[in-house]
């Protein structure tokens, strides 16, 4: 009778262990998710530069107008009426009609303003930087988060001159008549709740969101009472709002372009 053979056993002193992955096994299971993630990031930067900029000229035609009325109502006293002029009242009804187009322009700039702002989108799936290695062909995740933060660089600046020449803007209405000493400060919230949307969108640290370079308070009309800027120096904030100073429009169409090609997929 034959003695059946003995089955198998692991010896008690070892433990069972799986093999180690080896780091290009590593990297072709961390290449799908780091590629992917890389996708959504870069498209909702764009769909954010997009936005950003249809703000933009979405708020200089709100403060053009504003700017025309505001002018208008403060030459009301010396405009020539022609066969108007000696209707009872006519200028200060006049004015009375300028002042509810101010307020309603100043409304419109404000909620341009709001809309420049894009909702922060925190990578939640972070798949980490795979050692350095290439998320597509050429670039890793730090050459990728660097272009970006490149990006996001120019329209904070921006971002924050923008402010700066809205303050002046609202306040030229503040100035009219009975409010001629009230006045808007950089540090006031020009809506209620836009502290804490700074900081949700890490444009704010603690209660302080710090000011534009180079920036001198004694320069800024609105803290000066009273102080109401001429004709030329608003045309001149109107161009300024146009021209986007610190928005290099072909370094980001570079960037972006870069991004495109590494990715091979278009983002616009």
């Amino acid at each position: 009778m034959e003695t059946s053979a003995a089955t198998p056993t692991r010896p008690p002193h070892q433990a069972a262990t799986s093999p180690s992955p080896s780091p290009s096994s590593s990297l072709r299971l961390w290449r799908p998710a780091a590629q992917r993630n890389m996708r959504n990031q870069w498209s909702h930067l764009s769909a954010a530069k997009e936005q950003w900029l249809a703000a933009v000229a979405d708020g200089r035609a709100h403060a053009s107008a504003l700017v025309n009325v505001h002018l208008s109502c403060r030459n009301m006293p010396a405009m020539d009426l022609g066969v108007l002029k000696d209707m009872p009242g006519i200028r200060d009804k006049a004015n009375s009609k300028l002042a509810l187009r101010e307020e309603q322009y100043s409304g419109m700039l404000l909620s341009a303003y709001k809309e420049m702002f894009s909702d922060r989108q925190d990578n939640l799936n972070d798949s980490g930087d795979g050692g350095g290695a290439p998320v597509f062909k050429w670039f890793s995740v730090l050459e990728f988060e660097s272009l970006a933060q490149e990006l996001v660089q120019m329209f904070v600046s921006e971002q924050k001159l923008k402010r700066l020449l809205l303050l002046e803007f609202l306040s030229i209405a503040l100035k009219e008549g009975v409010e001629l000493q009230t006045s808007l400060n950089w540090g006031d919230e020009l809506y209620d709740g836009e502290s804490n949307k700074l900081q949700s969108i890490g444009l704010q640290s603690g209660d302080a969101y710090s000011p534009p370079e180079n920036w001198c308070a004694e320069r800024l009309g609105s803290q000066r009472p009273g102080n109401l800027p001429l004709h030329e120096v608003l045309q001149v904030y109107l161009t300024t709002w146009h021209a986007n100073m610190n928005i290099n429009r072909s370094r980001i169409g570079e960037i972006f372009e870069l991004v495109e090609e590494e990715m091979k997929i278009k983002l616009s």
